[in-house]
Parts: C-alpha cells; structure tokens; sequence
C-alpha cells in the first residue's frame, strides 16, 4: 500500500511530526527546564541590572530587558526567546544576556504576546519593533546603531530567520539595520506545524504557514548568518536548518552552519550564560566579523 505525504512535510503521518517536534512534553522534564532558567536569570538580573520592562511594540507584551555594556558604542544584540510561540516570556531567559554582556555587548532581550492570543504574523512584527528600538535608541544604551545582530532559540530561531529576510524599507530604518543573524535551533519552514501537536494554539493556514517561513523569503539583501543547533538535536531541527544554510548559500549569501557537539535542545542554548564557552566565543567573533 502506498501512503501519500502530508502537503509540504516528508512525513505521511502527523504522528511522526509530533515526534520530532514535541521537545519538552516527550525529553525533557518540564520542572527541572523551567527551574533551572528562572533561577539563572533571576540571579543575572539582580547581578547586571538591566534597564527592564521597555514597551517597543503595539501590545503590552512586546517589551524589552536591556543589559548595557560597560563602555560606549557597543555592539549591540537583541535575543529572542523560544518556547514554541505559546510559553515563557523574556523573564526566563534573561540569563542567556550574561556571555555577551560580559564581552561588552549590549544584550537586549525581547518580547512577544502568545499564540493563540495573537498569530506568528504579530509575533515577528513584535520582534522587528525591537529592531527599530534598538536602532532609534542606541546611544541611550551605550550601543552603536550600525552594528546591530540578532539571535534566537527555537521558536526565537524562527524568529532571527524572518528578521533576517525582512524588507526594511517598510519600517523606516536602513536596509542593512541587521548586520548578522544567529538562528539558534531555528525552524525556517512551518508547513509541518500545521500537522502538529501544535496546530491548535498556532492556527496556520497554508498562506500564513508559507509567509512566516524564512526558507521561502531570502531575498538580496540578506545579512551574514550563523546557523546553529546541537548535533543530538531531532532529525528535523538538523534537515531545517540544513536547508535554510544552503538556500542562503544558494542565493549568494554568507552563510556558516553548526552542529555544536554532544548539545540537544536545551544544552546548546545554556553555553551562551558563560562568556567564556566556546558557543559564546564563536558568536563574538561572528558578530565582529560581519
């Protein structure tokens, strides 16, 4: 008997897809997840002192954490949260600000209201105006407009991919405001989802599922990109983030993918608190050298 795929997966069954996409309900153990980030990243913000709770957006929930750098003129990054679009808030993973603060970034941590209260649509122009705000707000926050980056787990992965490819031109800010992207555990094309466990709380349709994904959106002005995700991550984060590295290879964009070792879902996302791991040492030197 022949089974037909589901349009626009490799899978024949939505069963397979919730497999490979249900990271926290089937590997890890939720309690210990969210202990050990809220105890992190309440120690990092009675430690660094962010300026918190900035409204940048439209809604209550778009709101940013900023963590200066010590001097002036800094580069600076704005990360974005994961939790698959529908949990958590900046709140949890302000910690990941600590490695890059500490070598003299300004780390922005942003926002964004949840599905199924709003769609991926309002999440993404939930992260551009984070964007903007950094852009307009630079010298405020001892940071240098001009040099800019973003990064992102899972769901933030996603995230960095659509700031990557956005068209700037509608926003009244440079083409070039992004200067590299660092998608980490990224999903870059959200036909699968609709097939998910997921499906209920994010609603897409075939058109929404296509515009919020980057692999299908790479355009010529795209930045430098960083692909990253753990080497012990599901089959299909590693073919997502495969394909969204050689498309942008294929467009003519500078594009450098990593399977960091032995690092799953979670694991890869906690080297960023040390300034001094190799994950944190690897994107400092992407970010200078874009």
């Amino acid at each position: 008997m022949r089974f037909n795929k589901l349009p626009g997966t490799s899978y024949q069954d939505p069963a397979e897809i919730d497999v490979q996409l249900d990271l926290i309900y089937h590997m890890w153990d939720l309690p210990q997840y969210t202990d050990f980030w809220q105890a992190e990243s309440a120690q990092a913000t009675a430690e660094l002192k962010p300026i918190e709770d900035i409204r940048v957006g439209t809604r209550d929930e778009e709101r940013i954490d900023v963590f200066k750098a010590a001097k002036p003129n800094a580069p600076i990054v704005i990360f974005v949260h994961g939790g698959w679009w529908m949990m958590c808030t900046r709140k949890f993973f302000t910690c990941v600000a600590r490695g890059l603060n500490e070598r003299g970034y300004t780390v922005i941590i942003s926002d964004y209201a949840l599905t199924p209260k709003v769609g991926i649509p309002d999440i993404t122009n939930a992260t551009r105006a984070a964007v903007i705000w950094a852009y307009e707000n630079a010298e405020s926050i001892n940071g240098d407009k001009e040099r800019i980056f973003v990064t992102g787990h899972s769901a933030g992965g996603h995230q960095t991919g659509m700031i990557a490819i956005t068209d700037w031109s509608h926003f009244g800010v440079p083409q070039d405001v992004v200067k590299g992207a660092a998608p980490i555990s990224g999903v870059f094309d959200l036909r699968p989802f609709q097939y998910s466990w997921l499906q209920d709380r994010l609603q897409l349709s075939t058109e929404s599922a296509l515009l919020e994904s980057p692999l299908f959106h790479i355009s010529d002005a795209v930045p430098p990109n960083f692909v990253i995700l753990g080497d012990e991550e599901s089959v299909e984060f590693h073919t997502q983030s495969e394909k969204y590295h050689q498309a942008l290879l294929d467009a003519g964009h500078q594009s450098k993918l990593l399977a960091v070792p032995y690092g799953d879902h979670q694991t890869v996302l906690q080297t960023l608190i040390d300034p001094e791991s190799e994950m944190t040492q690897e994107l400092d030197d992407f970010f200078r050298g874009c």
